[in-house]
């Protein structure tokens, strides 16, 4: 079910899905970069409970506004369960991931995540895959590896971090595909937030650090940019076809290089910026092959990737 958008943008429902999915990657640049701020005054654990604890409110009153408080008892408690835990292991390492490499770098190895899911397709799945995506996915891997090689990336502990995060959400869209899409998309994002809630609930005693106002702040707009980016991302895919949303997602690299150089000048290596523009160009081919082998799916179908 989409937000209520005015008719006229209703109209042109490309654009319409593109103007969100520049939303998703303005919002996603605000969280990594909130995240790595925080990250100097509180534990990644602590910064995860924030982040869910603070999004469970801000959508249950969504869906109180919805009218739809009424449709949460009717989920499928099962796969939200295995959907969330999943997804919050793969929130905690790309959590991780933007405390311990700055945001460029970061963010160039979570592009990798499509192309995993290329690679696991086969033995999890059964799916058939053609040459042109297991050749984007080598050529993906040829990218990574200029990314992660000592000397070039600022700490390889980080960007082992960031490929096992980037294996998380490449899991998380394969389980998507397993067990279906029929659940609400925003349904499914308030149980995110509240069985991640519940899952870091028993590890925040024990990271605990009191707020600074400074760090309040970002605490707060932790939380606001993470549901904003979910919503952005869900209702993206409702109007317009991954191969139009996918493409403007990759502004989040210009963003990160941008935020990088303005706060801890700091410029990535020539080495990073050629290995994300394979990891980009091979996403791409993957999702032009994409588009080409499966019909977009029906909006009811839709479902976002837990970030």
């Amino acid at each position: 079910m989409p937000l209520p958008f005015p008719d006229k943008l209703k109209r042109s429902p490309i654009v319409l899905g593109a103007l969100l999915a520049l939303g998703q990657s303005i919002f996603f640049s605000g969280l990594a970069l909130m995240v790595r701020l925080g990250s100097e005054h509180h534990h990644t654990l602590d910064l995860m409970f924030y982040r869910n604890s603070i999004s469970l409110i801000v959508m249950f009153l969504i869906l109180m506004a919805m009218g739809k408080i009424h449709e949460i008892p009717k989920a499928n408690i099962k796969r939200q369960t295995i959907r969330a835990v999943i997804g919050t292991i793969g929130m905690v390492l790309t959590f991780a991931t933007f405390a311990m490499l700055p945001l460029s770098e970061a963010q160039s190895l979570l592009f990798a995540a499509p192309i995993f899911v290329v690679v696991l397709s086969y033995p999890l799945l059964k799916e058939k895959v053609g040459p042109w995506r297991m050749g984007a996915a080598l050529s993906g891997f040829i990218g990574i590896l200029l990314i992660v090689q000592p000397g070039t990336i600022s700490s390889f502990e980080g960007g082992m971090v960031g490929l096992v995060a980037a294996m998380a959400h490449a899991a998380v869209m394969l389980l998507l595909r397993m067990l279906g899409k029929s659940q609400d998309p925003m349904i499914t994002v308030f149980y995110f937030a509240l069985i991640s809630t519940v899952l870091m609930l028993p590890l925040f005693p024990f990271y605990f650090t009191m707020p600074t106002p400074e760090t309040a702040v970002y605490l707060l707009m932790i939380g606001l940019f993470a549901v904003g980016t979910q919503i952005c991302l869900t209702e993206a895919y409702y109007y317009a076809p991954a191969s139009i949303i996918a493409p403007i997602t990759y502004l989040n690299l210009i963003w990160s290089v941008v935020l990088d150089y303005m706060i801890w000048n700091h410029f990535p290596a020539s080495m990073t910026l050629l290995g994300a523009a394979i990891v980009i160009g091979s996403n791409f081919v993957i999702v032009l092959r994409e588009a080409k082998k499966r019909p977009q799916a029906c909006p009811s179908q839709q479902e976002p990737l837990n970030r």
